[in-house]
């Protein structure tokens, strides 16, 4: 039973090593059901066709990533877990939260051995940049861990797939963190070998089932990539080569369609004091506030801080501080009582705020329009080739 036990594993652990992108897939009705209950913990009334949909597009953004950055296949980033290190979490939820495996994974093992010391003495030195070289990789792979698993695993393989975080404190004894590790992965296994009958005595193909994990954790990150999703860090490469061919005549066309967006605020009157103690600026903003803050300079024989501009302000003075806070007023709206840079008190009011559009040739202008007009074509180059993607394998949504 144990050499049976292995010689599954063993193959199925190819399988998931490799992270390779299969031919074309079609799903089963069981498939679909499977991920429709899975779906439906964080979308209760998510529909079949809406299931079906997402299935094939991660297909397809596995296919786009498998094209032209496959890279992420084996991590989305060099200081985060491996891909494939996210998709056994991803298949451990499924397995507890559908097949309702009922008995424990595995026995408690003896760990004991796998100290802070040991730890010490097999792991290399800590590499500056997270990289091992070529004589720390050997160093690992020669240290055997198969006695605490099924399949063959040595330290390398074992370390490799963690965050570079984790690495780190591997790298400084935590062993229990270690033990934590072997844990998971012991567990991983057993159910991956219990779960793998049931799945298949109800249709469901366990190579299916590792892609459509997979598509789900990379769905983002590959949609980013071809500049349909915002990007955390960094830019997308397709949008930054569709940005460089964007014409002055799209420029043009789409400050034209959307002129509203280019308004601005570009003069404003405001009157203001400034005060050297907080609690002579409340005194004036309640003045102010009484009846109107030219009638408290006045009563308060306070210099007007806008004086200087005769209390007209335009974008050419905002270079002042003062002058900025009056642009971030509504009109007509008196300020609470504010710090400046320089350790004064003030309160302002503003108020006639006149606007105006920035012309089609504005460096703003052509930022926003260069970075509009490419997300629109990355949307439309998408959408072309996820249909001819449809096309050529037939796939009906």
């Amino acid at each position: 039973m144990k050499a049976l036990s292995r010689c599954i594993l063993l193959l199925l652990g190819l399988l998931y090593s490799s992270l390779a992108i299969a031919s074309f897939n079609q799903y089963n009705d069981a498939e679909v059901r499977l991920m429709q209950q899975v779906y439906q913990q964080h979308n209760a009334n998510i529909s079949r066709k809406d299931v079906r949909k997402h299935m094939f597009e991660n297909q397809f953004l596995l296919y786009q990533a498998e094209q032209h950055m496959p890279e992420l296949n084996k991590r989305q980033s060099t200081v985060g877990f491996s891909t494939q290190y996210h998709v056994e979490r991803y298949l451990m939820n499924i397995f507890d939260t559908q097949l309702n495996l009922s008995t424990p994974y595995v026995k408690a093992a003896n760990l004991t051995q796998y100290n802070a010391q040991w730890l010490l003495q097999v792991l290399p030195s800590y590499p500056a940049n997270g990289q091992y070289n070529t004589e720390q990789i050997n160093k690992m792979q020669r240290i055997d861990l198969s006695g605490l698993f099924t399949t063959s695993v040595n330290l390398y393989e074992f370390i490799a797939p963690l965050s570079m975080q984790v690495r780190f404190r591997l790298h400084q004894g935590e062993s229990d963190l270690f033990k934590t590790e072997v844990i998971k992965k012991q567990q991983f296994d057993a159910a991956l070998l219990k779960a793998t009958p049931l799945l298949l005595k109800q249709g469901i193909d366990i190579a299916h089932l590792e892609e459509l994990a997979k598509g789900d954790i990379l769905r983002p990150s590959i949609q980013s990539w071809l500049g349909i999703k915002k990007m955390m860090h960094g830019q997308s490469p397709i949008l930054d080569t569709l940005e460089q061919q964007v014409s002055d005549k799209e420029i043009k066309t789409y400050y034209q369609t959307n002129k509203a967006r280019f308004k601005y605020l570009s003069e404003v009157t405001a009157y203001g004091a400034a005060f050297t103690k907080r609690e002579q600026a409340v005194r004036f903003r309640n003045k102010a506030q009484a009846s109107s803050v030219t009638d408290a300079l006045y009563i308060s024989q306070q210099n007007d801080i806008y004086a200087q501009y005769h209390n007209k302000l335009t974008r050419k003075n905002k270079n002042n501080w003062a002058v900025q806070l009056a642009f971030t007023l509504k009109a007509g709206e008196l300020s609470t009582v504010m710090r400046s840079p320089e350790g004064l008190w003030v309160v302002i009011i503003s108020n006639n705020h006149q606007y105006n559009y920035f012309s089609a040739t504005d460096e703003t202008v052509r930022y926003q329009a260069k970075k509009a007009i490419a997300i629109q074509k990355a949307q439309q180059r998408y959408q072309q080739n996820w249909l001819a993607w449809q096309q050529q394998n037939a796939v009906k949504l």
